[in-house]
């Protein structure tokens, strides 16, 4: 017997529609196969959180569900809402007491019309409905839309990717390629026009909710790039042409003679791409300094201090 579908996302019977959302969302990240990819239970559990989430999202299909149970997801539209009996047209209608959800067989071909015969009796059968006419066809629905967390590596998010992508669509599990453009950030939405469910009209969209992974080196402010370097005193001191890494590969920076600790080096275009627009990386210069000096060495450095003596808090405000 499947699980309750509110049991499944954790929801009381009565949450609302951002509630159920924000349920869905949460389990999709922590369940979701591109996270879980040695745990074949999280992938059951998935399926499982994505087919609870396309029910209780749809309004028809949710009060079929309360109604009905399991039995009732897939039986089309509910008739009106409460139990009891119900008045039509003047007259009064009795459920049929002899009749439970367990007695449905759908597996024959019935549809919802049957079942409303059998749980209603009489009044709901051909005699009553030939003075009624036919039931009018519902409108189009237009369907519900799919959000589906992808993890990106900080390059693939800086430069954009193409990925293959498993997706719960309609009760069947889809493998779809999607573009991720360049320049999205952590927490991104990337929305594909028609790639969400689909009832008997137009279908929704697929919207795509990024998380990035930090960079060991790298990190991101708008569209620029940071990398802190580390130069020695020397270097600093002297100047030096160094080898760093940028997001498309190595490439020379002159670090000026007499460099200071905190200076940034701008290496232009070389920071995130977003349409026409580029950004720059900047090198922030951190100076490494020896230890354990020796008194010859201590001296040295006393004679060179005397040559050119230097206030480093001249400019400072206090």
């Amino acid at each position: 017997m499947p699980r309750d579908y509110y049991e499944v996302l954790g929801i009381p019977r009565t949450a609302t529609a951002d509630e159920i959302k924000k349920a869905h969302r949460k389990l999709a990240r922590k369940f979701h196969p591109d996270m879980n990819k040695n745990n074949p239970a999280a992938t059951e559990k998935f399926k499982e959180i994505q087919e609870a989430y396309d029910v209780l999202s749809e309004p028809p299909k949710r009060q079929n569900y309360d109604q009905f149970g399991h039995a009732g997801v897939n039986a089309g539209p509910a008739p009106g809402g409460g139990g009891g009996a119900r008045s039509r047209g003047g007259s009064t209608w009795q459920p049929n007491p002899n009749v439970t959800v367990e007695d449905f067989d759908f597996s024959g071909g019935g549809n919802f019309s049957d079942m409303f015969e059998q749980l209603f009796g009489g009044a709901g059968g051909p005699r009553a409905r030939a003075g009624r006419g036919a039931r009018p066809a519902p409108p189009p629905q237009r369907g519900q839309d799919i959000e589906h967390p992808v993890t990106l590596t900080f390059e693939q998010a800086a430069r954009g990717s193409t990925l293959p992508l498993q997706i719960n669509r309609d009760g069947h599990i889809e493998t779809i390629e999607i573009k991720i453009p360049a320049g999205v950030k952590d927490g991104s939405r990337i929305r594909i026009k028609g790639r969400g469910q689909q009832t008997n009209g137009q279908p929704g969209d697929l919207y795509i909710l990024t998380a990035v992974q930090p960079h060991p080196y790298f990190r991101r402010e708008g569209l620029d790039v940071y990398l802190e370097l580390p130069v020695s005193v020397y270097e600093a001191l002297l100047g030096a042409k160094i080898q760093v890494p940028t997001l498309d590969g190595p490439v020379s920076l002159t670090i000026p003679p007499g460099t200071g600790a905190g200076a940034k080096l701008r290496i232009k275009s070389r920071g995130i791409a977003r349409g026409e627009e580029k950004g720059d990386q900047y090198v922030q210069i951190k100076v490494a300094v020896p230890k354990d000096l020796d008194d010859q060495d201590k001296k040295a450095i006393e004679e060179l201090e005397k040559k050119h003596p230097l206030n480093a808090r001249a400019d400072v405000p206090w």
